[in-house]
């Protein structure tokens, strides 16, 4: 039941040191809505990893890099409690994210509601309580945003549904993986190439509030993409620092 399923994760999150993730984030604070905290993989489905929020600098400069974002639509797989959704909705025009927890998801929702009542000029967001795998990917140019949703297995079934969806609808798309533990499953694919990778610093006031002080992202978009790439260097090696849980690129941008 999602009302005690979010009594279950409010009571855990009560109980965590206030430090990291679990502090309230400078972004909560300024938009009045509830991002923050973690919640471990074991309250989430087997196959997933733990939920804590990726730091909104790092979304906006990862996200400058996608061409034309009007003419897409923005999709966060295992979104969370959404704070991803909430600073993109100032770049797309329309945004989904799904969410297996149905706790979350109604976190989710409550945020975007506010979010979007405070800033009606952004774009709509509708958070979908479900399996994320089992989420029909739109045929309309796409922007899929992973942070980190998944372990090998199921980030596995994630590429072969992407690999689908274009093979039935050539379009743009663009994989956006922040923290990419599974990136090598994306680089073997046939249909997508790399576009973009980068060590990102926290910005100063996010220091704190997460666990590290940078992050890698790296962007994924299908071949045959007409788009210039931005400057940077795309095929930057990846190291995973631990597995499942962290990945680096060589240089912080």
């Amino acid at each position: 039941m999602p009302v005690l399923g979010s009594l279950v994760i409010g009571s855990y999150q009560a109980r965590l040191p206030k430090t990291g993730w679990n502090l309230e984030h400078p972004f909560d604070r300024l938009h009045g809505v509830d991002t923050s905290g973690t919640v471990p993989d074991y309250m989430l489905i087997a196959g997933a990893t733990a939920y804590g929020a990726a730091q909104p600098s790092i979304v906006c400069r990862a996200l400058a890099a996608i061409p034309e974002p009007r003419s897409c639509h923005f999709v966060d797989l295992g979104c969370g409690k959404g704070r991803p959704l909430l600073v993109a909705s100032g770049i797309f025009p329309t945004l989904t994210g799904v969410e297996i927890s149905r706790a979350l998801a109604q976190v989710a929702r409550a945020n975007a509601a506010a979010f979007g009542k405070a800033h009606p000029q952004h774009g709509r967001i509708d958070i979908i309580a479900g399996d994320a795998l089992a989420y029909a990917l739109p045929d309309q140019p796409l922007v899929i945003f992973l942070y980190n949703p998944f372990r090998f297995p199921l980030m596995a079934r994630l590429v072969e549904t992407v690999e689908a969806s274009l093979r039935r609808r050539p379009r743009d798309l663009y994989i956006v993986y922040y923290n990419p533990v599974c990136a090598e499953l994306f680089d073997a694919s046939r249909l997508l190439e790399r576009r973009y990778a980068a060590q990102l610093p926290y910005d100063a006031g996010e220091i704190g509030y997460g666990p590290e002080e940078s992050d890698a992202v790296v962007i994924w978009q299908n071949r045959g993409n007409t788009h210039p790439l931005p400057v940077g260097s795309p095929n930057t090696p990846i190291t995973i620092v631990s597995p499942d849980a962290r990945a680096v690129v060589e240089a912080v941008a």
